[in-house]
């Protein structure tokens, strides 16, 4: 009854949300377009019904549009594709040693009391769903529109849009599955997957693989064991990587199978990243993604400013700005089939964009989107509805009333419906201090 009442409810608020997109004007955006290929000054995006109808210079505005002009630099939605949203409740882990592989830290003592017992106990209250709310309210804040990691029933519609439950992306072509264990997947489990990967269109499968320091032989062997179930196929993406060699990376690329890189997370806890020289040679197509917020970003703009910074630490640095933007963007569409929805601002894609606040001079929107922080989100829109932004943008948008929330300091706007955003914090708030915890912020402000 209880799964029952989650899917109607959940069903009303997609129907909520398509009658809000029926209703909504046209709505022009201009600013610096970022589309993610090539940054465009002064350019213009179009929106009804959901759907970019055009983007660029020189585009004619219908009658009746409602144009904003942002000052601001307009990007595709950031999607997310390595996370596990109901651990985002929880403030950051900060270890105090580097492990050999995940199945190392995940059997101390200091984590499960901190974490895992918490959770736990979180699940077993019935409040799984309100941690999910809260995470997908936390990844809007950080520009993401689209995520995985998310419960399988789909317990929350209406926020960022779920690549991994069935039917609530909206987007139509394959299925995504996201797995954490993937070479613990039943037979069943694996058939399935093989299915997905097989199918028209196809859909992809997301993978937890070689988590760990870049010579620990037992994160190694999993890269072996992965290519003796037959997983290395197009489709396939690969996260985490840490312990693969360049000659690993190079059979990836043999084979289409993509990668999703975390490297805060990786350093946190294990000193050190994935080889992505050896993957960017061997052109492995790369996404990047922040894992969780415990020990990676609180989102994908956190993610961004940390791969920035740690790409500026090598010598001489391996990407541009551009390319960062890109594995946020375009390359993870790519990543999951979806390049013909989401992850530009080309006509005919999902209108999922963001604006953020025009960076100083000196610098184009590239370094913009990879330098900004929560605070600087003026917009996010989902499938063409206002969901979250500055109080005077939000109005211009649509006028759509919404809840105050507060972001290092600034006054933001949330027109997420349903319960509050403040009911949600504090039912949560009072369940894990009743377990030696406290909600993590929205955000991470003056790190």
């Amino acid at each position: 009854m209880q799964r029952f009442l989650r899917y109607f409810i959940g069903c009303l608020g997609v129907l909520v949300s398509l009658a809000m997109r029926a209703q909504t004007p046209p709505v022009a955006l201009i600013g610096t377009l970022v589309t993610p290929q090539e940054i465009v000054e002064n350019g213009t995006v179009v929106m009804e019904g959901g759907r970019i109808v055009a983007s660029g210079v020189g585009v004619k505005i219908p009658a009746g549009t409602k144009v904003i002009r942002t000052d601001g630099v307009i990007a595709p939605g950031l999607i997310d594709l390595h996370n596990h949203l109901t651990w985002n409740i929880f403030p950051r882990w900060q270890p105090m040693e580097e492990f050999g592989s995940r199945y190392d830290w995940q059997q101390k003592p200091v984590y499960n009391v901190l974490l895992t017992v918490p959770h736990q106990a979180i699940v077993k209250e019935g409040l799984e769903c309100d941690a999910e709310r809260y995470a997908e309210v936390k990844a809007i804040t950080e520009g993401e529109t689209s995520v995985v990691g998310s419960m399988q029933d789909g317990c929350v519609k209406g926020l960022a849009r779920n690549l991994d439950v069935v039917g609530e992306s909206e987007l139509g072509p394959g299925r995504v599955i996201y797995n954490v264990f993937p070479l613990q997947m039943s037979p069943e489990a694996l058939a399935e997957a093989e299915g997905v990967l097989a199918a028209t269109p196809r859909g992809s499968l997301l993978i937890h693989i070689a988590e760990g320091g870049p010579k620990d032989a037992s994160a190694a062997r999993e890269f072996e064991q992965l290519k003796g179930r037959g997983l290395l196929r197009p489709g396939v993406s690969l996260i985490h990587a840490v312990a693969i060699k360049p000659e690993g990376f190079a059979e990836m690329a043999a084979h289409g199978v993509g990668f999703v890189w975390s490297p805060r997370s990786n350093i946190e806890l294990y000193g050190d990243t994935a080889n992505v020289a050896a993957a960017k040679a061997a052109g492995v197509k790369m996404a990047l993604a922040p894992d969780w917020s415990p020990t990676g970003s609180v989102g994908l703009l956190g993610e961004l400013n940390y791969a920035s910074v740690w790409n500026q630490a090598q010598k001489p640095p391996l990407f541009t700005e551009r390319e960062l933007v890109l594995m946020a963007t375009s390359n993870a569409a790519e990543l999951v089939n979806l390049q013909a929805q989401i992850g530009s601002l080309a006509a005919g894609h999902v209108a999922d964009v963001i604006v953020v606040k025009a960076g100083g001079t000196g610098h184009d929107a590239y370094w913009t989107l990879t330098h900004s922080t929560a605070e600087d989100v003026e917009l996010v829109v989902i499938g063409g509805v206002a969901m979250y932004g500055d109080a005077a943008m939000m109005q211009s948008f649509g006028g759509a009333s919404g809840e105050r929330v507060e972001v290092c300091g600034a006054g933001k706007v949330l027109a997420a419906g349903g319960k509050s955003f403040a009911a949600t914090e504090k039912v949560l708030d009072g369940a894990l201090r009743k377990q030696g915890r406290s909600l993590a912020p929205l955000a991470e402000c003056g790190y």
